[in-house]
């Protein structure tokens, strides 16, 4: 067994709008997929229900806009949910 096979698998992809990342991450999902693994996508902030409407309110123009504080915590409250809900449950099935 290789190093890569015993340890979990985790790729983020970053960038700003418009930089590729949809194009980059429907190559590598196709790529992995065909090993024969689980591949799990997900976005941040989202990827859970709870995560995915602290989302809507950090983007909803009808809302003031969050102070930088405000946001911050907002943002690391979604990202514990995606974390706890997501990310860990499928790097303990061995998913990338």
């Amino acid at each position: 067994m290789s190093a890569l096979e015993s340890h979990p698998r985790f790729v983020s992809l970053e960038g700003g709008e418009g930089a590729g990342k949809t194009t980059v991450l429907t190559a590598l999902r196709e790529a992995l997929a065909a090993t024969g693994d689980e591949v799990v996508c997900s976005r941040e902030p989202g990827g859970t229900p709870l995560a995915e409407k602290i989302r809507g309110l950090l983007l909803d123009p009808a809302h003031e806009p969050a102070t930088p504080q405000a946001e911050l915590l907002l943002m690391f409250a979604a990202r514990a949910q995606h974390v706890h809900e997501t990310i860990a449950p499928a790097l303990a099935r061995r998913a990338w």
